[in-house]
């Protein structure tokens, strides 16, 4: 969500500074606001269409990480080391890979987590590095707090964060990104926040806002609009009530 609000941000950024350029040329609002809206869609389309897009038989980047998230860092590690073993000689050590080239060393510290990278990763990244004399860390992480890029100013070795995307594009074009599994789906999205609104916990709050909707219909000219939502949240009260007490005593654990 924030990569894309900085996108529109951009966007908009760039079609008033181009409005302001064919202003001046043209001196017309009407032609600067048609040329502007044009070059803007032009640049989209242009970076649309050079952006690497993914085989429909790949994961996704949103899947791939949580793959990630999911098989741990090791499946990560395998990837990494597969990929790099044509142009590095490459050592798996417990914590993370060993990089050499032209005498040059890095570790490749593995952080992908339900997380974010934390002060304790960079200071274990470190005491790696430290061991095997190595002048660089590359952190593989999807996530980063500033806190922990703090810590990095206090270390000699130079601290590189891959980000997420950085690595899907790289092992994308390798062929290493997994083929996505052909799966049944469980089920669907609004059935689960279905099953997490209604519960009997939540009825409460459904029927203090069914009787506060009421009250105010008394107190305002739009009577029928609040008697209608009062109707709406006593209504998933008794829907939350009834769905917990036909769910009660029932073992799904092998179903």
């Amino acid at each position: 969500m924030g990569k894309l609000f900085d996108a529109i941000i951009l966007v908009l950024l760039g079609a008033f500074v181009l409005f302001l350029v064919f202003f001046r040329i043209t001196e017309s609002f009407v032609y600067a606001a048609i040329c502007s809206a044009l070059s803007v869609g032009i640049i989209v389309m242009f970076l649309r269409i050079k952006k690497p897009k993914t085989p429909k038989d790949k994961l996704s980047k949103r899947d791939f990480i949580r793959s990630v998230l999911l098989n741990g860092n090791d499946f990560l590690k395998a990837l990494v080391e597969t990929s790099l073993r044509t142009d590095y000689n490459v050592s798996s050590e417990n914590d993370g890979t060993l990089i050499e080239k032209d005498g040059k060393k890095a570790i490749l510290y593995y952080a992908y987590k339900f997380g974010a990278l934390s002060e304790e990763d960079v200071a274990k990244s470190y005491r790696i590095a430290s061991r095997f004399g190595a002048e660089t860390i590359y952190a593989f992480t999807n996530h980063t707090e500033r806190k922990a890029l703090a810590v990095t100013a206090y270390i000699p070795q130079r601290f590189v964060v891959i980000a997420a995307g950085t690595l899907y594009k790289y092992l994308l074009k390798r062929n290493l990104i997994p083929d996505k599994e052909k799966r049944e789906r469980k089920r669907k999205k609004a059935g689960v926040l279905l099953g997490t609104a209604l519960t009997a916990k939540n009825a409460k709050f459904f029927i203090f806002a069914g009787f506060s909707t009421a009250l105010i219909a008394l107190l305002t000219p739009f009577a029928v609009y609040y008697i209608a939502f009062a109707f709406i949240n006593l209504l998933l009260a008794a829907l939350s009530l009834a769905f917990s007490e036909k769910g009660e005593g029932r073992n799904d654990l092998l179903s």
